[in-house]
């Protein structure tokens, strides 16, 4: 998120310092993994859709001024009970917006899709809009063209603290302080400790992403299959691109961390037997053998929803947290977002449901 506020800001003619403690793209964050879902019949609530729309055009947007796809819209397939709250929310979110969405039937499902084999009394739901994200390109791109803007990078070197005043603010680093004069705070898993005095209730998960190297390659070749998930614990996963196998995980679940500061344990069998499980029930030409496997940190609210609003007392302060593992689509219109509340002090885009006040009424 960071960087794209960054290169909006530059875009519009601001000085731009972006702070990070790693070097992007790294494993302490909820992009690891090499992909990300861009999905717009959204079950999580259909307040995301506009949101999603916007951002799928800045994603083309982005692709075309770097000449990298970014967004590759292969569809996604929803699978389930059809009266199950699953299906029912990605139905409802597409009926809200008139999206065009398709009910297809379990037969459907296994002669468009041989890959997967569901049960007689199970239904599918595609969304053709849908598709996945590449997320180095687009981290490296949008870091490109925050250089090529201007903008000042300090990587691998943690915010210690910051203050503010009414026309300034200065964030600590270990051995400099810099001074602008207002501040976006995007810190990921460690958003509560930068925003400590408003006492966030953001929890961090670990998470567990693992690859599969198929029984029969090509029935998960990115042509044939689109996005999948199933109804069970929202386990989802990717067609085989980049070379690196089937690529599943489970959204629902997941371990809080004490901080995001220790050590984080590699994906072990409790982690990988749940997918295995659900590859064996609905995928079985895929098989289990897992290629590799990798961890990252969902920051979550007790809602789920994101958290994008002015700071109470300083409102040259603006932050975006507890993305709960569904953010990364939202990159390009987040910081459009965010570039919005610190040169207007509102937002034309429909964020206002994001707001820090609803959560503080819990």
């Amino acid at each position: 998120m960071g960087s794209f506020a960054a290169v909006e800001l530059a875009k519009r003619g601001c000085s731009v310092a972006g702070f990070d403690q790693f070097t992007p793209p790294h494993g302490r964050g909820s992009h690891s993994g090499a992909t990300r879902i861009y999905r717009v019949a959204y079950a999580e609530g259909s307040g995301y859709v506009p949101l999603a729309q916007k951002a799928g055009v800045l994603w083309d947007h982005v692709s075309e001024e770097t000449g990298k796809q970014l967004l590759h819209r292969t569809g996604m397939l929803y699978m389930g009970a059809p009266d199950g709250t699953f299906l029912r929310e990605v139905a409802g979110s597409a009926s809200a917006y008139q999206l065009p969405i398709e009910a297809l039937t379990a037969d459907d499902v296994a002669r468009r899709y041989p890959a997967f084999q569901i049960p007689g009394n199970y239904a599918g739901l595609a969304d053709p809009q849908a598709g996945w994200i590449d997320v180095d390109a687009a981290i490296a791109s949008s870091l490109a063209r925050a250089k090529d803007r201007g903008v000042e990078c300090f990587f691998d070197q943690r915010v210690q603290r910051w203050n503010a005043a009414a026309n300034e603010v200065q964030v600590h680093l270990q051995n400099e302080t810099i001074s602008a004069s207002s501040l976006i705070i995007t810190a990921g898993a460690w958003a509560s400790d930068l925003l400590h005095g408003l006492g966030l209730p953001l929890k961090v998960k670990r998470k567990v992403i693992a690859w599969f190297d198929p029984l029969d390659p090509e029935l998960f070749a990115a042509g044939r299959i689109p996005i999948f998930a199933f109804a069970d614990d929202w386990t989802y996963g990717f067609p085989a691109v980049a070379g690196m196998g089937v690529k599943m995980a489970i959204h629902a679940g997941g371990d809080y961390l004490a901080s995001p500061d220790g050590p984080i344990a590699a994906a072990g069998p409790e982690d990988l037997d749940p997918l295995k499980a659900t590859a064996a029930k609905y995928i079985p030409k895929l098989g289990n053998r897992v290629a590799r496997a990798t961890t990252c940190l969902y920051t979550m609210t007790p809602d789920d929803d994101f958290i994008v609003d002015h700071h109470p007392e300083f409102k040259n302060v603006v932050f975006a947290a507890g993305f709960s593992g569904h953010g990364f689509k939202f990159a390009p219109v987040m910081g459009a977002a965010l570039a919005d509340l610190v040169l207007e002090g509102t937002s034309a885009l429909p964020i206002g449901f994001l707001g820090l006040d609803r959560l503080l009424r819990l």
